[in-house]
């Protein structure tokens, strides 16, 4: 097989991540449904579980610069051939969820860059299917190879975090210099968090949207130098990723009433209050961000649509899943696997038509429901990279990057990534619960979905590693 130049830079590798980790509409989200208490919360998520986690799978991918870089590697150091089967399937698994939840999004989206509003919203039934026509487009982009998506990602990536730095320093300048009046009041009770159950039901949402450092992983063997260029490319990306939620959360709330944020047109909206501020066309201006994201989405998520499989499938031992799956050309692309992840997430994408859940009232509760979904799965599989991580570095894993020199320092900073991850997990759609009428069937697509999806991938590793003997 023909092996790929080396030739990403630090910058072309940490635009990816912060391109495919930063979003927008995490910002306005969270706003939308912690109202300021957000700001403290995306400090402290992002120095006590994204820069640990960034770090963790940093020293990783130090630690085999010659692997393929999929986390299968980075668990099997710790958790052996089966634990690193479930984490990765995990993975996996996650991954179909957040498609699910950014193709519907985006189809949303294309709504209002092309009318100036979400057409969708008295009309969510057709969501899910505009969805799965998403899926197939991205698909088929995907497979032509992301190595020429990583290249556009990084250039429109650029482009979008000029903007959003543009938008950053317009809002806190105009407050600065008296030219605006904060449209949310900034008052120090608004800004401490209530550790309620509402908190908590929504703490898996902070934790997604710093999630993905490890998408970059499956090309650190492309990087000029991987066991230096790539941790800095992580820490790099992770540090700009937190100052952007944090100051973007700011400069949301100075150009919006936070009580008021609508999720599925807040992008718009806070596009729309700046052309305002700006004297410009306030649909123009949101328009045109909005034209803007759509371009990059399309980059992120067709990296995304292709680095996971790549993940899943690129150090699992042979014979763990059908051959059908695993073959790849010579640019190490899975068609097959890809064509096989589009049907699962266009049933998946498909799955609210048929429960009900938010498709009847309204493109805002819809997304909601996404969230959790895609908040609560990914989650998981960073429970066995945690856990992967304390075990390698208790079995004196060897790096050249390491997070901390002391193996007991790192074995605390592994299990503290273990405790956040699993409170995410159970916080997830908890609010479910303290309803007056309990939604079952919400809660068994959110709790029951990604459980019943590892559960057949453990089947289908038992049937395929059965064939794979031999005289079987």
């Amino acid at each position: 097989m023909t092996q790929p130049t080396r030739g990403m830079s630090v910058t072309t590798i940490a635009t990816m991540i912060v391109v495919t980790v930063f979003g927008f509409a995490n910002v306005t989200d969270n706003l939308a449904a912690l109202g300021l208490a957000a700001i403290p919360s995306w400090l402290v998520v992002g120095l006590v579980y994204f820069l640990p986690l960034s770090l963790i799978l940093a020293e990783f991918s130090a630690a085999l610069p010659e692997r393929r870089g999929g986390i299968y590697s980075y668990m099997e150091l710790g958790l052996g051939p089966t634990g690193a089967f479930i984490g990765t399937w995990a993975y996996f698994v996650s991954n179909l969820f957040y498609l699910q939840s950014v193709c519907s999004r985006f189809v949303i989206s294309a709504s209002i860059a092309v009318t100036g509003r979400d057409v969708f919203e008295t009309r969510t039934w057709m969501v899910p299917w505009l969805g799965v026509l998403t899926v197939v487009g991205l698909t088929w982009l995907s497979s032509r190879g992301v190595r020429v998506f990583a290249r556009f990602s990084s250039v429109m990536g650029r482009a979008i975090m000029f903007a959003i730095f543009a938008l950053i320093a317009v809002a806190l300048g105009a407050v600065l210099f008296g030219a605006l009046e904060p449209a949310t009041p900034f008052e120090a009770h608004a800004l401490v968090p209530h550790l309620d159950l509402a908190y908590f039901s929504t703490f898996a949402w902070l934790l997604f949207a710093v999630a993905g450092a490890e998408v970059a992983g499956p090309y650190v063997h492309d990087t000029k130098n991987p066991q230096r260029d790539f941790p800095r490319a992580v820490v790099t990306a992770t540090l700009l990723v937190g100052l952007l939620y944090v100051l973007g959360s700011v400069a949301v709330a100075f150009l919006l009433p936070v009580g008021s944020i609508n999720k599925a047109t807040a992008t718009y909206d806070v596009w729309a209050a700046l052309g305002t501020l700006l004297g410009l066309s306030p649909e123009l201006l949101g328009r045109a961000y909005m034209t803007l994201g759509l371009f990059v989405s399309v980059a992120a998520y067709t990296v995304w649509m292709e680095s996971p499989i790549r993940a899943m499938f690129a150090d699992v031992p042979k014979g763990t899943f059908p051959e059908f799956l695993t073959k790849r050309d010579e640019h190490g692309t899975h068609h097959r696997a890809l064509w096989t992840q589009a049907a699962v997430v266009s049933l998946l994408t498909l799955v609210p038509l048929l429960s009900g859940s938010g498709t009847d009232s309204g493109s805002d509760d819809f997304i909601s429901l996404l969230n959790d979904l895609s908040s609560l799965s990914l989650v998981v599989p960073y429970l066995f990279i945690s856990v992967a991580y304390v075990r390698a570095r208790q079995a004196g894993m060897q790096s050249p990057f390491q997070l901390a020199r002391s193996t007991n320092v790192a074995v605390t900073i592994g299990v503290l990534v273990f405790v956040i991850s699993a409170l995410g997990y159970l916080g997830a759609g908890l609010y479910a619960f303290d309803a007056e009428t309990i939604d079952w069937a919400y809660v068994a697509t959110v709790y029951l979905g990604p459980a019943l999806l590892i559960a057949f991938g453990l089947l289908l590793r038992r049937v395929s590693l059965a064939r794979a003997r031999p005289g079987a």
